[in-house]
């Protein structure tokens, strides 16, 4: 059995992986699949546990997993596999068995991830405070790494995209079953120029306990932690909780005194969180002391029709079909390339502007 099979199996198991982990330091992995068929009396699992896995222990059941990922187009690499994080293998972490994911995972190995998380309540200040300091750190080559959900991380990500950067989102949920809908637009953009990701199986439903879970994931990846606005309870804070345990960097940016949303991160400044007025505060702790301007981008002809028909304003994609003269294939080409500049943004399905 390969190694990356039986990975895939406690996956999932639905188990939970902190019991898995715990599971794997008293029996390694390599014995885990055949001591579990032959002889369950050395492993100490409740019954609850044990019927779990025994229930799934078979090789057509891995083979069935396998085959359902490939014709969802849901690639996965698993803590046996080289393309696995190096990041999120420290004990710290609490590693998860695998991730499910759409897009470059390389993204997931980048040595200037930062995270940025926030309130999903964020007002016009974080939304500013977000995309302005966001798109000075993808301009300086940092990936922006958030959890999708509305707020500031939803800004975080498209502000990323917006300037043709790179960004990882971390689900609290399976890949099938991404919320909030409001942002499926943005999950299909990601998917296409960035990196989707989740430890959890493609049809899992998020919980008051995936969610929470995946924040360790958000700070695992990353070198840092920028929290942009966080009420006193933030799920943010979690995240700058698991950027400590973890020995990674918490940056924070300041807020009024008097207003709720910004208890948290003026808490966490007090505590020895960075203090970030601009991305330039970060650029210099990490020794870079300019933030880099984007470069004029040479559009090729095709590149350069659409945006002649996109300066007009919105224009729908059977629209730009008609008027631009290309293939559906060509168009597609042609606006990918153009988001990952970050001169169009689809602001609603098949709905595209110029930037």
């Amino acid at each position: 059995m390969l190694l990356s099979d039986v990975y895939l199996w406690l996956a999932y198991s639905g188990i939970s992986t902190r019991k898995l982990n715990r599971l794997l330091e008293e029996v390694p992995l390599t014995k885990l699949w055949d001591s579990f068929g032959e002889d369950t009396t050395r492993l100490n699992l409740d019954d609850k546990t044990f019927s779990t896995l025994k229930r799934s222990h078979n090789e057509d059941y891995i083979k069935k997993i396998k085959y359902y990922l490939e014709i969802n187009h849901i690639e996965y690499v698993t803590r046996a596999d080289p393309l696995f994080p190096e990041s999120l293998s420290q004990r710290e972490v609490d590693p998860p068995l695998a991730l499910f994911y759409k897009g470059d995972i390389y993204l997931a190995r980048g040595d200037k991830n930062l995270a940025v998380v926030g309130t999903r309540r964020a007002s016009p200040y974080g939304k500013y405070a977000t995309e302005k300091i966001v798109k000075e750190l993808a301009y300086s080559g940092f990936t922006i790494v958030s959890g999708l959900a509305t707020g500031i991380d939803g800004f975080a990500h498209a502000a990323t995209l917006d300037v043709g950067g790179k960004t990882v989102a971390v689900l609290g949920s399976g890949i099938n079953n991404v919320t909030p809908v409001s942002n499926l637009a943005l999950f299909d953009k990601i998917c296409k120029v960035g990196l989707v990701l989740s430890e959890y199986p493609p049809d899992v439903h998020g919980s008051v306990y995936t969610f929470p879970q995946r924040n360790r994931i958000i700070s695992g990846l990353s070198k840092g932690v920028l929290v942009v606005e966080a009420a006193e309870k933030s799920g943010a804070l979690i995240t700058a909780d698991c950027a400590l345990e973890q020995g990674r960097d918490v940056f924070a940016v300041p807020g009024d005194i008097d207003k709720p949303r910004s208890i948290g991160t003026n808490k966490l400044i007090k505590q020895g969180g960075i203090a970030v007025t601009s991305a330039a505060d970060i650029l210099d702790y990490y020794g870079q002391s300019t933030i880099t301007k984007p470069q004029t981008i040479a559009l090729d002809f095709t590149e350069q029709r659409v945006m002649d028909i996109l300066s007009s304003g919105e224009t729908t994609f059977d629209a730009l079909v008609e008027k631009s003269g290309l293939t559906v294939s060509e168009l597609n080409t042609a606006l990918s390339s153009l988001i990952i500049y970050g001169l169009v943004h689809e602001k609603s399905k098949n709905l595209y502007t110029a930037t």
